[in-house]
């Protein structure tokens, strides 16, 4: 990003941030934040969950569980599905409204009055009205959890998002001085460093995205027996998109099929129902709209995406990765993306549909980028300075214990 660029930026950020603050009244939020540095806190970590399911939340709750007396542990759920596997895995939790609502109230207070809040979500954060609920967080230590680190290629979520979609997006409201993290948990890569730096913390953690840390930790990644493809692109942007994506998948699985390798298609949650309908026409293959997991991932010879994160989850845990790229142009006219060059060097890159049988082959069969695989993540642990895991549990244990 050029020196004019990084002005405007900064020119875009304070103009939010002011227009924030002055929409109501601009001693508010100063008075809510002082009152909340008032309030006795509870020795307490609050875990809120993401609405996209990430993970990261639910992977350290059940972490924090084991060290955690019952009343020093609340995991707030988005919905009845997260809450559900909450209380399956023996957690104190509830559905949590980020609205002023009376049957928040009770989940409020303890929000308010824990001595330690864990963050996986972003998406409350948008509003004025719950930019001034989060003042009332002021006196307890907030950690904000990275979600969704990119692969190869992957979207900006920042100001440039305005661009395409006015509603406070994401990273929006947390790229301003109106909200602000005492630490924020990230990875020491390049595109993380790109996407991270508008987002203001007190503290940079580096640690991986913790749903990655029980799986780094069991070994590396075999080759099933039998080959096996995961299909699994991001959000299309548009309808162009679509159409190249429903492409790509056809002639992949026209491959796999010559090949006799199994495929399972996921495509993102937020995809249309019309899109699955094409995919499944010209695939024969009904795809799935459900999140993948992370332990999921080792049953898959290879990973076949776009520009969605899970090539990043997928490359740190070893599996041969293919980045399709065919729709790039037009994709970065509807959504600004950013590249990692590291992870581009490791990843098989399709640029052109010709490339892709020669790619996916490469990748299930003979695999020749493996040992640049292992390098990449010998060389983010050794970034980190520590086990994977152990700097995110470290930094809530310190502060509740302060």
């Amino acid at each position: 990003m050029g020196s004019l660029s990084k002005e405007f930026r900064k020119i875009q950020m304070v103009v939010f941030d002011r227009f924030m603050r002055s929409s109501r009244n601009p001693d508010e939020a100063r008075l809510l934040a002082e009152a909340s540095n008032t309030i006795p806190k509870d020795r307490r970590v609050v875990i809120v969950d993401s609405d996209l399911a990430y993970g990261n939340a639910r992977a350290i709750a059940l972490d924090l569980n084991k060290v955690l007396d019952e009343d020093e542990l609340l995991f707030l759920a988005h919905d009845k599905e997260g809450l559900d596997w909450a209380k399956s895995q023996g957690l104190q939790s509830a559905v949590f409204n980020s609205k002023s609502v009376p049957s928040s109230a009770e989940l409020w207070d303890k929000l308010i009055r824990a001595k330690v809040s864990v963050y996986d979500t972003h998406n409350w954060w948008r509003t004025n009205d719950q930019l001034l609920q989060r003042s009332l967080l002021e006196g307890s230590y907030k950690i904000q959890l990275w979600h969704g680190a990119t692969g190869p290629v992957g979207k900006v979520f920042g100001l440039e998002r305005l661009d395409t979609a006015k509603s406070f997006w994401h990273f929006t409201a947390v790229a301003t001085s109106s909200v602000g993290f005492d630490a924020l948990v990230n990875e020491p890569n390049q595109a993380e460093y790109r996407r991270t730096r508008s987002i203001l913390a007190k503290q940079s953690l580096y640690d991986v995205e913790y749903r990655l840390v029980d799986e780094l930790s069991n070994g590396s990644w075999s080759p099933p027996i039998q080959k096996k493809i995961l299909v699994a692109p991001t959000y299309s942007e548009s309808k162009t998109g679509e159409i190249a994506l429903t492409a790509w998948i056809a002639k992949l699985v026209v491959i796999a099929n010559r090949n006799n390798w199994e495929v399972d298609i996921a495509l993102h949650p937020g995809a249309k129902p019309k899109l699955h309908g094409k995919i499944k026409q010209a695939t024969g293959i009904k795809p799935n709209s459900s999140t993948v997991s992370t332990n999921s991932l080792r049953n898959y010879s290879a990973v076949v995406t776009d520009f969605s994160g899970i090539a990043h989850d997928s490359l740190m845990l070893g599996i041969p990765t293919v980045s399709v790229l065919i729709d790039y142009e037009n994709y970065q006219l509807m959504c600004p993306a950013i590249e990692d060059e590291k992870q581009l060097e490791i990843a098989y890159i399709v640029r052109e549909i010709n490339e892709l049988e020669v790619q996916v082959t490469n990748a299930v069969i003979s695999d020749s980028m493996m040992e640049s695989r292992v390098h990449y993540i010998n060389e983010i642990v050794q970034q980190i300075g520590a086990l994977p895991g152990v700097n995110t549990r470290e930094a809530i244990m310190v502060a509740l214990d302060h």
